[in-house]
């Protein structure tokens, strides 16, 4: 009889407060003490009546707990770590609700559904994230890809069809994406909220826009985060970049004024050049003083006034010679 008086929601919040690490010790109590183990309309149920539902319930969870999942393709072992804790919290969830409250013998299928719901959304959420997915990977493709089943003996079955292979089940499959389902999931009507608070430092998304079902709100916030995240990380590298140039040029303009100082530059004369002046010496390193550098003049006149000269010089040369002979 010890097994029928087991209070099942209970039970699955233990086994899920051994695998989850990112909630308080107070965040658990809190859900604990939240459970309606019995509803009003329990109480009016005969006694024999409330121990079979009692016995049913206990069963599930039992099997839930200790039974492994069938997956298909085999997945890596952290893949599989967090799709056994989302099968424990669909479980959870599932219990919960005042339907299998009254009727146990549909837990399995409900469980099986919040089951697959949770994993269409994380997987929607996957594809908005990653740009190298195409854009054919709609809910109606997860939807048609990803299989929940129980088999004959109880254990849960989860099969993800192709093109959606071991590596890309893997890699959807990740712990931070499985607590923010978790987290939306958990607080009813207000989880988006709740989900944006505590992903977001109590910062809301402009943007964003709450409503529709699940997988859409779920996967939009997602998108949403993930876009913020690289406005963030694109405005930090464009800061220490800026940083990055203003302390080079400062360090260069710091040595380059000590060399000219050290050549005889005078500090008015230095100052002078660098606000009024050209600085591109100033900014070149050179240890002679600073001269405003001119234009320089057109090569082809330079050559013709050259030539100009050089025949000039030969004249003279010239006349010279003619003088010598007469005389």
């Amino acid at each position: 009889m010890a097994n029928d008086l087991i209070v099942p929601e209970i039970k699955l919040l233990d086994k899920l407060e051994e695998m989850e690490t990112t909630l308080s010790p107070a965040v658990w109590e809190q859900m604990r003490n939240e459970v309606d183990v019995y509803s009003p309309y329990e109480d009016k149920l005969p006694v024999p009546v409330k121990m079979m539902k009692k016995m049913v319930l206990s069963d599930f969870v039992n099997k839930a707990i200790n039974m492994p999942l069938e997956i298909t393709p085999a997945l890596d072992e952290n893949a599989t770590k967090q799709l056994y804790r989302l099968h424990i919290f669909c479980c959870q969830q599932t219990i919960h609700r005042a339907e299998v409250r009254r009727n146990p013998l549909t837990l399995g299928f409900r469980a099986l559904e919040e089951m697959h719901t949770a994993l269409v959304g994380i997987f929607i959420s996957y594809r908005l994230v990653h740009p190298e997915c195409p854009y054919s990977w709609s809910k109606e493709f997860f939807n048609e890809r990803i299989f929940t089943d129980k088999a004959a003996d109880g254990h849960t079955i989860v099969k993800f069809k192709r093109p959606l292979t071991e590596d890309v089940v893997n890699a959807a499959l990740n712990e931070e994406i499985v607590t923010d389902w978790l987290i939306y999931r958990a607080h009813d009507h207000n989880g988006i909220r709740t989900l944006m608070d505590i992903r977001n430092n109590l910062i809301t998304i402009p943007d964003y826009k709450c409503g529709g079902e699940p997988v859409a709100e779920f996967s939009r916030f997602e998108r949403k985060m993930q876009e913020s995240r690289n406005k963030k990380e694109q405005h930090k590298n464009e800061t220490l970049d800026l940083e990055f140039r203003k302390t080079l040029v400062q360090k260069i303009a710091e040595e380059t004024a000590s060399q000219l100082l050290a050549s005889g530059v005078s500090a008015s004369e230095l100052l002078e050049q660098a606000y009024n002046g050209d600085l591109s010496a100033f900014l070149g390193g050179v240890s002679q003083p600073i001269q405003v550098i001119e234009k320089k003049p057109d090569t082809k006149k330079k050559l013709t006034k050259k030539a100009q000269d050089t025949k000039e010089i030969d004249n003279i040369i010239a006349g010279f010679l003619e003088d010598g002979d007469k005389a």
